[in-house]
């Protein structure tokens, strides 16, 4: 049953929907970076565990992490590295709106790993809501998915990717925070190092380069490390466990429809009727998941 709001911090809603605006800006910046999907990633990371680590000081927060935290950690570094690398590509081969979309179908497969590792119940609200986000993802992408050109295709499965990567993520994330005394903001510095570490040879063994070219690509780096990394996750982390579960799937679900409107606002993305309303669909299959994993 879902408790009621806490008065121990103010405006827990309000926190949780500043934190989701942020976060939707996050495709939208590292578009903007026109640098490759991998640097753009390693910046990002390496610009979030600066603004952490300058968090963490300001806390006072204990930068000791025992051994089996540390372990679970570092494979949260490598479920994040892989989300982004496929997440960031997505981003260029499909747009920011659809690749945030797809990635916050993280929700299913979380479940799915849930019932095959944890051996937790799927329910039937869990089967309707998967059933309703593949019918939005045929509405978006049409029934043929062979008259789809070759790099929406590959932008489609490395959204979907992306989904399962954060889900993995996201379950050693809660391994390692249960029933420890770690900090959050201590858990994602721990994080953004491994992961700028394992994105930095990712750009070497590539070829890629480490230059940023202009201001814009500075400041949009800037953006996505600081705003809608640091500064976003921990505005939702803050105010996520004061909110009823079903309100804050709700609320959460701002972020992929900002990043589908910044899209059509910023960069002028077309889109057809179908495909609005699929989209519209799949959010509703991804509160449907949502729904099932808070009341469980």
């Amino acid at each position: 049953m879902d408790r009621p709001f806490s008065t121990s911090q103010p405006f827990p809603w309000f926190r949780l929907l500043a934190g989701s605006v942020c976060i939707s800006f996050s495709a939208i910046f590292i578009k903007l970076t026109r640098i490759p999907p991998d640097s753009a990633a390693f910046y990002r990371m390496l610009f979030a565990g600066l603004s952490l680590a300058v968090l963490q000081r300001a806390r006072g927060d204990s930068l000791s992490v025992p051994r089996r935290q540390l372990l679970l950690l570092g494979g949260c570094g490598v479920a994040l590295t892989l989300d982004f690398m496929c997440w960031h590509r997505s981003i260029f081969l499909v747009g920011p709106g659809l690749s945030t979309l797809l990635g916050n179908c993280q929700i299913f497969f979380t479940v799915v790993f849930s019932f095959l590792f944890l051996r937790q119940r799927i329910s039937g609200m869990f089967m309707l809501a998967v059933a309703t986000a593949i019918v939005g993802l045929v509405l978006v992408t049409g029934h043929d998915w062979r008259v789809l050109g070759p790099g929406f295709r590959a932008g489609v499965v490395f959204g979907l990717a992306t989904a399962v990567f954060y889900s993995c993520y996201i379950m050693l994330l809660k391994q390692s925070l249960t029933g420890s005394a770690l900090s959050g903001v201590t858990a994602m510095l721990a994080i953004s190092v491994v992961s700028t570490v394992l994105l930095g040879l990712v750009v070497l063994l590539a070829g890629e380069s480490f230059a940023i070219p202009d201001a814009r690509a500075l400041f949009s780096l800037l953006g996505v490390g600081v705003l809608s990394t640091t500064i976003g996750w921990s505005l939702i982390s803050s105010a996520i466990k004061e909110i009823p579960a079903t309100l804050a799937g709700l609320i959460l679900l701002t972020q992929p429809a900002l990043s589908f409107l910044w899209d059509v606002l910023i960069f002028h993305r077309p889109t057809t009727g179908i495909e609005t309303v699929g989209i519209a669909v799949i959010m509703a299959g991804i509160y449907l998941g949502s729904y099932r994993q808070g009341s469980s």
